[in-house]
């Protein structure tokens, strides 16, 4: 069952075009297409691991697991389909929030 989408986000044609380019550079390295709310979803974890609000931990694609840096627990990751090259987890013992990054390091 699809979820229903929301509606546009305003912005001006100057950041479209910004995003547009990002997109498609994310695309190219990818070699996925994907729609602006995946596209969003993955920028926005991302940027929110790189500004040190959330966690970035590594895990490989084959095992799937790592480490809360907080809390020490082992976290297996369990995901239906192919993973993508970054996931937004909460440990579930402390519930710190974590970027894992399984792109090969």
């Amino acid at each position: 069952m699809n979820e229903p989408r929301q509606k546009s986000i305003a912005m001006t044609p100057k950041e479209k075009e910004r995003l547009d380019k990002e997109k498609q550079l994310y695309e190219q390295h990818t070699g996925r297409r994907v729609d602006w709310g995946q596209f969003l979803s993955v920028v926005a974890v991302i940027g929110l691991g790189a500004l040190g609000i959330h966690r970035m931990v590594r895990s490989s694609r084959r095992n799937p697991t790592t480490i809360c840096p907080v809390c020490n627990q082992q976290i297996t990751i369990a995901y239906s389909g192919d993973l993508p090259e970054v996931l937004y987890v909460v440990c579930p013992q402390c519930e710190n929030e974590l970027v894992v990054d399984f792109r090969a390091p």
